[in-house]
């Protein structure tokens, strides 16, 4: 029984590590499978995760107005998953995953619910060169989707991929990638007076794409792509949100465990409404997340930016920014504090359309702090309070949540 613990943050830090990789070439996938696996049964190979989120007291579950009185509540959501996979004869690759989740809310009993996800695929060694690979999914989550969501809500995104690389003995890969998404939603209302979500939102998405990665060093590499994305939306009275988009991306991924952790990713968008009159979107989009370690201090950095469709009838999409800054102090080998500060924007202003929503620009800032407990190796475990407000333009879009709770971090 002592082992048990161990178990679980060794596979929750594993886990973690594997699934963070966005691109490995085939042997060196291959050799972590059939090295690093903690778990075996006979071929296949096995890593199991435990996660928890939103595990604490929140004071404006909904996300309301500060003319409303909000709601409190205590929530939780666990989410185990297994992932299983089978290497076979240094040529091929089988994989396997099943996720299911619980969304505990205390006194909001109506939003209590399990979701599952579950997916599969395998990656191919051609020629000692080639790489071929295939996926599914079918992942379904209750969450808050964006800015705009006042209910948690369940989005389905089913989805097949598939991929041919070419791999250099340096570990430098080219290939071109293609996606099929089908993305729904549950039957809510953000609004009464407005149309249900799904109605605005389901959609299906056809991507195409080619890529190369250049390794730098262990696990660390420059990467390029491109791609072109179709957006069909599936209820004829919302087809005039169809849309076409091109997008260019590059940065670098650092190593792991390095002293620098995370992705400098930044990209250019350039977004075409089908509909005549629609406003066309062209500029810089971005997903950057780094975080440098030196002696006892540690510091973070966060960059993000992307157009997110809108809930709103008269409104196709805004513009969402958000950016933050933080650090760590190390005050024992085993306990830190935490602070970060992180800010944004959603920027309906693209959308001329409608007074309530015209010139629309809602900002919102986010103040955290935490104490962090190293339990086992890189693992670590603390609590935290966060103090969140938004501010709009639009004076009805004011509001504050502040939510404390556990935290887990797999890189202590």
């Amino acid at each position: 029984m002592r082992r048990l613990p161990v178990l679980i943050f060794f596979c929750l830090g594993l886990a973690g590590a594997l699934s963070a990789q966005s691109y490995q070439v085939f042997a060196d996938e291959y050799r972590r499978l059939t090295e690093q696996a903690f778990l075996r049964l006979g071929p296949l190979r096995l890593f199991p995760s435990l996660g928890v989120r939103d595990a604490g007291f929140d004071d404006n579950l909904y996300f309301g107005s500060d003319d409303g009185a909000p709601k409190k509540d205590f929530t939780a959501t666990l989410s185990p998953e297994i992932r299983v996979y089978w290497p076979l004869r240094d040529v091929l690759i089988l994989t396997f995953r099943e996720n299911p989740e619980y969304a505990y809310f205390q006194r909001e009993t109506r939003q209590r619910g399990f979701t599952n996800s579950y997916g599969a695929g395998f990656r191919s060694l051609l020629l000692r060169r080639f790489v071929l690979s295939g996926a599914f999914g079918n992942d379904v989550h209750r969450r808050r989707l964006s800015s705009e969501f006042q209910i948690p809500a369940n989005d389905r995104v089913r989805s097949l991929e598939a991929g041919l690389s070419y791999e250099t003995a340096r570990k430098t890969s080219i290939g071109i990638t293609g996606a099929f998404r089908r993305i729904s939603y549950e039957e809510i209302r953000i609004d009464p007076a407005d149309a249900p979500v799904s109605r605005l939102l389901d959609r299906e998405e056809r991507e195409i794409g080619a890529e190369a990665y250049y390794q730098l060093f262990p696990d660390g590499f420059l990467f390029l792509r491109g791609d072109l994305r179709e957006y069909r939306f599936r209820d004829e009275t919302a087809a005039w949100r169809d849309a076409e988009a091109v997008s260019f991306w590059a940065g670098l991924r650092f190593p792991l465990l390095g002293r620098i952790r995370g992705i400098l990713n930044l990209g250019y968008k350039n977004f075409n409404p089908n509909r005549v009159g629609e406003p066309p979107f062209r500029g810089l989009v971005g997903n950057t997340g780094l975080d440098l370690r030196t002696g006892r201090l540690a510091f973070r950095l966060d960059f993000a930016r992307d157009l997110v469709f809108s809930t709103y009838t008269d409104v196709f999409y805004f513009v969402e920014n958000s950016w933050g800054a933080g650090g760590s102090l190390y005050l024992t080998s085993f306990l830190k504090i935490d602070y970060d500060y992180s800010g944004g924007t959603a920027d309906y202003s693209e959308r001329a359309a409608g007074e309530d929503s015209g010139n629309r620009v809602d900002r919102r800032r986010n103040h955290s702090l935490g104490l962090t407990v190293r339990v086992l190796r890189t693992a670590g475990i603390g609590i935290a309070w966060n103090s969140e407000r938004w501010t709009s333009t639009l004076g009805s879009f004011d509001r504050a949540r502040n939510f404390v709770g556990l935290t887990y971090t797999r890189y202590f």
